[in-house]
């Protein structure tokens, strides 16, 4: 059975560690770091993959509407369908502003709660339903290869510029059950330490070894990272900057 932590690093060396994220229909007793505080999902993850930390939150601690519409915790409520919560905001008029909202991933399932914690300490008895890890876009590429080895093909991705990795990281993974790579969103930044050159990628945990052998593979045939630049012999230095002959006397 492969160790999903260290194979992610030992072919990606990701900066933050990757986080599992289950979206759990009923509340078992778990040994849980965070808990009880009003929490956005992204700030759910920037507590796993930041400090090692497991986090749980039910709807009444999902502190924004929409993580907690796309996680599935809350019906989508009417303003946020409507478009009022971003009209003349992310869009220009109310009809533009219901057309996103209405093409946003949400999971229609009755989540009793979201759960994240590190891959490195996974909960015990517990499979992640959806593994999340942010990375740069050279990482990213190595992903959209791995994707792409079994099948081949072309990697598609949607991204409506705002309920980034609550949507598209784990909604659109979890509902699709296909990997999804998402540009993190203003509050994913604001609140949650998302780094200006930061992607999201989201995967199903049960695609793992599919995932990993693509990684392996790919870089057995010389496909790596960090990316491998060519180094040129006697390169244009000034010839003042040059090591010369009497030099070496």
């Amino acid at each position: 059975m492969i160790n999903l932590f260290e194979e992610l690093n030992k072919y990606l060396r990701l900066q933050t560690i990757p986080v599992g994220v289950n979206l759990l229909k009923e509340l078992p007793e778990l040994k849980v770091k965070v808990k009880d505080k009003k929490l956005t999902v992204c700030q759910q993850i920037a507590y796993s993959r930041y400090y090692g930390w497991s986090t749980i939150a039910t709807k009444e601690f999902s502190y924004c509407v929409l993580g907690a519409s796309c996680a599935g915790l809350i019906k989508t409520p009417e303003r946020v369908i409507e478009g009022t919560v971003n009209c003349n905001i992310y869009q220009k008029d109310k009809d533009a502003a219901k057309y996103m909202q209405q093409n946003m991933p949400r999971i229609n399932e009755d989540i009793k709660a979201v759960l994240t914690y590190p891959l490195n300490r996974p909960i015990e008895g517990i499979e992640p339903d959806v593994v999340v890890f942010y990375c740069n876009t050279a990482q990213a590429m190595r992903m959209v290869q791995a994707f792409l080895y079994e099948k081949g093909g072309q990697f598609d991705f949607s991204s409506s510029g705002d309920a980034g990795v609550c949507s598209r990281a784990v909604a659109e993974t979890y509902i699709k059950g296909k990997p999804v790579i998402e540009i993190p969103c203003l509050g994913d930044r604001r609140f949650a330490m998302t780094q200006d050159f930061e992607l999201a990628v989201g995967f199903p945990y049960k695609m793992k070894d599919e995932i990993i052998n693509g990684l392996k593979a790919t870089h057995k045939a010389g496909i790596r990272y960090p990316i491998p630049f060519q180094i040129p012999e006697g390169c244009d230095l000034p010839f003042e900057y040059t090591t010369q002959e009497n030099d070496l006397n």
